[in-house]
Formats: C-alpha cells, structure tokens, sequence
C-alpha cells in the first residue's frame, strides 16, 4: 500500500490490497533461491509488502521518505534506510533479489533506479516488480499519488534490456473495463485525488476473488491480455 493511499484512509483489507499481496507471493514464488537470500525492498509504502517478501528472505528496505520508514517494524527488517533509489548504498552484486512494486513510476530518472537495480543485484539474481500500466490512462489518480507516468508494456521492456527479462504481464484484467472508464473520466480533473472508492462489503470481496482468479492464472503460467497494472521478472545475466 502506498503511503499516501494510507493517508486517505483506506483499510488494508481493501480488494486491491489484499489481492496483491497474493500476485506479489505468486512472483516470488516463480524465482525461488537456495539459503537465506538477501533481498531489497525498494519503497517502503505502509510496509505491507515487507510481510509476504520476508517469506522469501532476509529483507532490506529503502525509501526516500522517512515518514514511510517509521510505519515499519523494525523486527521485519534487517535495516531500513532512507535513500533515493538513484544512488544505492550497497556494493556491486550485494542482493539475490530486488523488489520494486509499484516504486517505478515515483521516480522521476526512472533509468537511472534501473541501472542501480541491476548493480546491487548478483549475477543470476532477480528483480521482481509491478508498475501502472497503459500511459493513457494516466489521470488525477496518479498525479495524487506523484506519479511520474504510466508503462507501456514494450517500452519498458526496452529500458531493461540490460536484464534477461523472464516473464511480464498484466493484473487486473477482469476490472479493467471498470477502472478504465473511471480513470478517463477522471482524466481532467483539476484536482489531483486518489481513487479508490469505499465499496460495499459484497462487492469488495467480489473484485477480491476475480483478482485472486487472475493470481491463480498468472501462477499457471497463463498471460492475461491487458491489465491496470503491468508486472515483471527478469534476471541480471
């Protein structure tokens, strides 16, 4: 969850939310390591995302506002520290895996948090992240939460052509349709605003099991056509 979602109030078991901490289990899952791995959180939002990436190692956490790193526990962490994803301080080759979801899109020299990914990582390690997708769609929605663009699906694979890329596809296919005409409507609003409406409870849990339904395909291997957000797994050669 994005620290600034949590400043509007919105709960953690939110049908967005909720189901993401499936998709991020489900990546993971697909570039399972040997030993204790060392893994790199890049962005610390509420630190939501550190409870389903601790199952897969040791995790150290970065972000470039301390106000996120404080919502952490330290026991989840080896350490936390407040720094610009541009200018890493670890050494060449120091993680196995690098997370970076929904991180992308904040940071204005995207390329440059790229090229730093690919330096900390070891030889062979991964980097696993989501970003929004389809710049179209870009809105007040994500000019409230300062994002910087929207992905395309191949000009993003052309800025990590430095990686050899595993595997990316789409997530919330189902509600695309749905989100789509919101966001557009949406487009021109002179006041940036985060939307994420408060849903009655029968239909957060419906859009929860359509999101978990796209988890379960995206394990399977199975590529969804379009999505609102748009994930990926490569590997530093």
């Amino acid at each position: 969850m994005d620290y600034r979602d949590a400043q509007t109030g919105t709960t953690k078991d939110y049908f967005w939310f909720e189901a993401k901490d499936g998709l991020i289990e489900v990546l993971f899952g697909k570039v399972k390591g040997q030993g204790p791995l060392k893994i790199l959180n890049l962005g610390a939002g509420t630190g939501r995302d550190i409870e389903i990436v601790r199952r897969f190692g040791q995790v150290y956490v970065v972000d470039i506002d301390p106000r996120a790193l404080d919502l952490i526990p330290d026991e989840l962490v080896v350490e936390k520290k407040a720094v610009d994803a541009r200018s890493l301080p670890y050494p060449d080759g120091f993680f196995d895996r690098v997370a970076a979801f929904d991180v992308l899109e904040h940071i204005e020299k995207d390329e440059e948090a790229i090229r730093e990914i690919r330096r900390v990582l070891k030889k062979g390690g991964s980097f696993i992240f989501t970003v929004p997708a389809f710049p179209f769609l870009y809105s007040a929605h994500d000019k409230a939460l300062d994002h910087f663009r929207r992905y395309d699906r191949r000009a993003l694979e052309g800025q990590l052509s430095g990686f050899d890329l595993i595997e990316t596809g789409y997530w919330v296919c189902s509600l695309f349709p749905l989100i789509a005409a919101f966001r557009l409507l949406k487009r021109n609003d002179p006041a940036p605003k985060v939307g994420l409406l408060p849903l009655p409870r029968a239909v957060d849990r419906l859009f929860f099991y359509l999101l978990k339904a796209e988890n379960r395909l995206i394990e399977k291997g199975v590529h969804l056509p379009f999505g609102v957000t748009l994930y990926g797994i490569c590997r530093k050669p």
